[in-house]
């Protein structure tokens, strides 16, 4: 079967484990319940007489003899449910058109994060098995021809001696050891140490029962000197009129082993930095929440987000976002390594998502206490990342959880996670510890999210709409569109209350539907298409918007349907929209531009690239970002950082509009140097339709007289 028919879930795995199946005396099937056998080993062709091609998308029932099925759907049902059944003998239909004796087993496989379940299926051919306990009373020659090339070997061990009384020739190829050589060792010398006690329990349990069957994986000796993991089936024969002992059938199954142990490694560790994945981690919670010293023990969970690590990402490419995540590891692995040393704690490091790290610190040290920890977390981060020669800053944001006595596992890991998203929601760098306010702050978000689906439908939300003045006429030039919503409960909600939570739920491409349809419809009812006095209507869009293939086409519909000229309309993006590395975006604002729209760099200066983004992208305006227009009376330097931006502005014949007008002394400053567009709230604050309806053709020299006053009552408090 070629590796373009092999199911995407198993690719990862195919070349660290394929080498080792394909040459196992086992046939190993993937079953799966839509696809029926979905990948199958190469040794299917030594065992099954089958390629797998021919069993690719056939189902297992298909060569079970119709006596044995119903064993056979009962075993896997079992392993589905409790991860393992089997061994069973049936019997299959062999390559050759004749029924062969199998012995089966199933384990069931959960695919990592799909949580989609498949069944792995183990058959080796125990044909000579079945004809060699058949075959008790025939000749020993006969015997020997039988069982000289089996795939398993076939012994007695003699309870008067300890030693093997006798041992199929099959013995040579499977462990290495000639009849003669094997009929000389101990069957104590032939065990490993540490599975003598097992295999002794074991035995003893067989000889209790009359015709007694048990069986158990030890590793026996090979003749190199090298251990090999074996499967070990004893029957009680002592009762036989046949040789008196213990009848052993041996298997090497080493590779198997190897095989279900990287799997699960692989289940259980994030392939990009080898830490311990999610599964892992809340595994190893669960432990130190049962140890009987949970009472004077100290275990706390720090969850860290990256900031920023997006604009690493996009802006240098996902191989050197990778080199940043796997050097982060590295890092963290330090930590822990010195968190041992310095504090005797047992420490677990686990990456559960794209930039999303857990550092687990149990100490019997009541001491330690977890502000000392994320002071170590924050010292291991002040020297900087070197990203493609070049230096970088990497900061943190952290959510603490502290364990409790009736905490487990997955309440811990929600509680740092809640913690984490607080701080993130505070800033960048920033550090928060789960406690009430952080609680009920998760469950307000959660609730909000839940709420803003149906916010639309019941037409809850609002548009407030902020002017921009023309400080050359005076005159409005254009407003900016800002949604509100007026929740029933928690009254009016600014976008920062629940833009978000749309985001990050999907809900932003309908919410920003909403904004555009609705601000098209106020242009047209202000007028704002006509050509002797144009005006235009901003709207601010976020990545996901522009990341739609339908988003230029159901603009164009909405200012069709209201009746509006493109002209009179355009879309305000920040430069972290940019950022994204995304052709779809590039292609949606070419679709913008082409269809008459304008589009508006907002927050200009405060990014590493914005001169890049006026060059690649159709940008008709920028937008000043208030914290150099807040400096203007004070600060020389963003002074002169304001004047520079309307000179480039206007050197490429772009509109320069400069937010945050606050005071007066600030509007007299854009205008001396040259500002043709000013906003701010020292203008207007945004306010509904209907109260800036009456002052559209009011004056900016009206709104002097308010900034006037503004400045007045500020310095009499």
């Amino acid at each position: 079967m070629g590796s373009e028919e092999v199911p995407e879930f198993l690719m990862d795995e195919m070349a660290l484990i394929t080498h080792i199946l394909d040459h196992s005396t086992e046939a190993a099937i993937v079953l799966d319940p839509l696809l029926g056998i979905c990948y199958a080993t190469a040794s299917c062709n030594q065992v099954l007489g089958k390629t797998p091609s021919e069993l690719f998308g056939a189902a297992a029932k298909s060569f079970v003899h119709e006596s044995d099925v119903a064993r056979a759907i009962e075993a896997r049902v079992a392993a589905l449910s409790v991860g393992h059944s089997g061994p069973i003998d049936l019997r299959g239909l062999h390559g050759d058109g004749e029924y062969h004796w199998f012995e089966a087993e199933w384990w069931r496989f959960d695919e990592p994060g799909s949580g989609r379940q498949r069944v792995v299926l183990h058959l080796r051919d125990i044909d000579h098995r079945i004809k060699t306990v058949e075959a008790l009373s025939v000749s020993q020659a006969q015997q020997d021809r039988l069982l000289q090339y089996g795939a398993g070997v076939t012994a007695i061990l003699s309870q008067d001696s300890g030693f093997l009384s006798y041992v199929s020739p099959s013995i040579h190829h499977v462990l290495g050891w000639s009849q003669d050589q094997i009929s000389e060792i101990p069957m104590s010398r032939f065990i490993h140490p540490d599975d003598s006690t097992a295999f002794e329990q074991i035995q003893g349990q067989v000889l209790e029962m009359p015709n007694g069957r048990a069986q158990i994986e030890l590793r026996c000796r090979h003749k190199s000197g090298a251990w090999r993991v074996v499967e070990l089936t004893l029957e009680n024969l002592i009762s036989e009129d046949a040789d008196s002992g213990l009848l052993f059938y041996i298997y090497d199954v080493t590779d198997r082993r190897q095989a279900v142990d990287e799997l699960t490694r692989q289940q259980r560790t994030d392939s990009l930095t080898g830490l311990a994945n999610r599964y892992l981690l809340l595994d190893r919670i669960s432990i130190g929440l049962e140890g009987e010293d949970q009472e004077t023990s100290n275990m706390v969970l720090l969850k860290c987000d990256i900031d920023r690590f997006g604009m690493f990402n996009d802006a240098l490419g996902q191989d050197v976002g990778d080199d940043l995540l796997r050097e982060f590891a590295r890092r963290l692995r330090a930590l822990a390594r010195r968190l041992r040393s310095l504090r005797n704690a047992e420490v677990t490091v686990a990456r559960l998502a794209s930039d999303e790290f857990a550092l687990l610190v149990s100490s019997s040290d009541r001491e330690t206490l977890p502000a000392e920890v994320v002071e170590e977390l924050r010292q291991m981060l002040l020297e900087p990342f070197n990203l493609q020669g070049t230096e970088h800053a990497v900061t943190v944001c952290v959510g603490v959880a502290v364990a409790e006595l009736d905490s487990t596992a997955e309440e811990m890991a929600r509680d740092a996670s809640a913690a984490m998203h607080f701080a993130k929601s505070t800033g960048a760098n920033q550090v928060s510890y789960f406690n009430r306010r952080v609680r009920e702050a998760a469950i307000e978000r959660l609730e909000t999210q839940s709420d803003l689906v149906r916010a639309i439908d019941r037409d809850e939300l609002v548009l407030h709409f902020q002017p921009a003045y023309d400080t050359r006429t005076g005159l409005l030039e254009s407003t900016e569109a800002l949604v509100r919503w007026q929740h029933p409960e928690r009254g009016l909600l600014g976008p920062g209350h629940f833009v978000p939570d749309a985001e990050s739920s999907n809900r932003i491409v309908e919410l920003g539907q909403w904004v555009i349809d609705h601000a098209a419809q106020t242009a047209v009812a202000w007028n704002f298409g006509d050509p002797s006095m144009p005006r235009k209507m901003w709207v601010n869009v976020s990545a996901l918007q522009l990341q739609s293939a339908a988003f230029a086409e159901n603009l164009a519909e909405s200012l069709r349907s209201a009746g509006l000229a493109p002209s009179a309309f355009g879309i305000e993006v920040t430069e972290s929209v940019l950022l994204v590395s995304d052709p779809q975006i590039s292609k949606t604002l070419d679709d913008v531009h082409e269809s008459g729209c304008s589009i508006a760099l907002d927050d200009f200066g405060t990014g590493y690239s914005s001169l890049t983004y006026l060059q690649r992208y159709n940008v008709d305006a920028i937008k000043i970002d208030q914290s150099f227009v807040a400096g203007l009376t004070s600060d020389a330097d963003d002074a002169s950082i304001v004047v520079a931006v309307n000179s480039l502005g206007r050197s490429l014949n772009l509109s320069v509009i400069a937010e945050g007008v606050e005071t007066a002394g600030q509007l007299d400053a854009l205008i001396s140097m040259g500002c043709t567009l000013v906003s701010g709230f020292g203008l207007c604050r945004p306010i509904p339709e209907a109260e800036l309806t009456p002052l559209l053709n009011v004056p900016l020299e009206a709104r002097r007289i308010e900034i006037d006053l503004t400045d007045q009552s500020t310095a009499n408090r």
